[in-house]
């Protein structure tokens, strides 16, 4: 699994080298969607008071009052 991974690493610094101008955009177009996949979760989570528990556990939540969308409903 770990030479599947250095694989991966060595092709991708492949690509960035061969392609300076287009990394850019693949990168962050992958990160954004890594946010917005996150996010979504979270918003899905927040609709259930289970889900809101998870998510001031997981986030180690302290002041719940900062968090509107978390409070019970």
């Amino acid at each position: 699994m770990r030479e599947l991974h250095n694989d991966f690493i060595e092709r991708w610094a492949k690509f960035m080298k061969e392609n300076p101008d287009k990394w850019k955009k693949i990168h962050t177009e992958f990160i954004d969607a890594q946010f917005e996949k996150a996010n979504n979760v979270i918003k899905e989570l927040s609709k259930t008071k289970q889900g809101r528990e998870k998510i001031i556990k997981v986030y180690n939540i302290k002041n719940i009052n900062g968090y509107k969308d978390l409070l019970s409903s």
